[in-house]
C-alpha cells in the first residue's frame, strides 16, 4: 500500500459529492428548532449515490464521486442515525495514470463518516462525507442540491 495519494487525488474533495450537490437550492424554509428535531427524528437520513434521485439508507456500496473515480464497497455501518453514520468497507481509487480512463485502482481500507443532516427536496440527506484509512483520505461537504 502506498503511504499517501497520489498528487492529484488530493483535488479529488473538489468532484466528491458533485451528486450531493450539483447547486445550491431547494432549501426547506427554516422552521422553528423544536419542530426540525422532531422530524429528524422520524424522518429517515439518507446519503445520495448520484444525485437526490437515487438515495441510499445504509448502502453496503458508496459512490461519492459521480466520475467513478472513488467508489467504496463492503460498507459494514455501526451507526446510523439522524445525526451522523459511521462505517468500515475497502476504497476504491483511481490513481488517473496515464489518465483516469487508463488509471489503476489502488485499494485501502477505510472508515465513512457521513455528518451535517440536512432537509433537502423533501428527504434529509447528509451533507459531509470524510473517508479515511492508512494511505488514504478525503473529506467533502455540499450544503444543499439542485431538486426536480
Amino acid at each position: 500500500m502506498r503511504s499517501s495519494p497520489a498528487p492529484h487525488l488530493l483535488a479529488a474533495p473538489v468532484g466528491l459529492l458533485l451528486a450531493v450537490a450539483t447547486a445550491i437550492g431547494c432549501q426547506s424554509s427554516a422552521p422553528d428548532h423544536a419542530d426540525t428535531l422532531v422530524r429528524a427524528a422520524s424522518q429517515p437520513t439518507y446519503v445520495a449515490q448520484y444525485g437526490v434521485d437515487t438515495h441510499a439508507y445504509r448502502p453496503s456500496r458508496l459512490n461519492p464521486s459521480v466520475d467513478g473515480s472513488l467508489y467504496v464497497t463492503g460498507m459494514r455501518w455501526t451507526t446510523w442515525d439522524a445525526r451522523r453514520a459511521v462505517g468500515k468497507g475497502v476504497a476504491h481509487v483511481n490513481d488517473c495514470k496515464p489518465d483516469c480512463a487508463h488509471g489503476h485502482y489502488a485499494r485501502y481500507r477505510v472508515t465513512v463518516h457521513l455528518a451535517k443532516p440536512r432537509e433537502l427536496c423533501g428527504s434529509r440527506f447528509f451533507t459531509t462525507l470524510r473517508v479515511k484509512g492508512s494511505g488514504y483520505h478525503t473529506f467533502a461537504h455540499r450544503p444543499g442540491v439542485g431538486c426536480r
